[in-house]
C-alpha cells in the first residue's frame, strides 16, 4: 500500500513538538480552532468614525484620539483573501508620507508620471 503524498511539511500548523495547543474561537464563525493553525490578523482602527473625528478632537482635552487595537483569529476555513489574491505573497503597500500627509503609492506614481510627461513635452 502506497503512502499518500504530504501537502505541507508542517501539516498547516506551527506546533513543532508541543503535542497539544490551546484552542481559539474564530472571529467569523466561532469555530474552535487550534491557536497555531488559526489565521491571525492584527487590526488598528480609529475609535471614532471619520465624520466625527474633527468635532471630537476640537472638544477633547487630549491631542490624539486613541485607536482600537484588535487581534482577530480566523478559522483556516474562512477565506481571508479572494481566490485571485490567494497566491499574492507580496507584503502590504508601505505607507508613504509627504509634507506630514499620507500619500497613496499608486497616486504618487501617477503624479510622477504626469510630471515627467509634462517636462518631456
Amino acid at each position: 500500500m502506497a503512502l499518500q503524498t504530504k501537502k505541507r511539511r508542517n501539516g498547516g500548523r506551527n506546533k513543532k513538538g508541543r503535542g497539544h495547543v490551546t484552542f481559539l474561537r474564530c472571529s467569523n464563525c466561532s469555530r474552535a480552532v487550534p491557536k497555531d493553525k488559526a489565521i491571525k490578523r492584527f487590526t488598528v482602527r480609529n475609535m471614532v468614525e471619520s465624520a466625527a473625528v474633527r468635532d471630537i478632537s476640537e472638544a477633547s482635552v487630549y491631542p490624539v484620539i486613541p485607536k482600537l487595537y484588535i487581534k482577530i483569529a480566523y478559522a483556516y476555513l474562512v477565506r481571508v483573501r479572494s481566490r485571485e489574491g490567494r497566491r499574492n505573497r507580496a507584503p502590504p503597500p508601505r505607507v508613504r508620507w509627504k509634507d506630514g500627509k499620507k500619500v497613496n503609492p499608486a497616486v504618487a506614481a501617477a503624479e510622477d508620471a504626469k510630471a515627467s510627461a509634462a517636462r518631456g513635452a
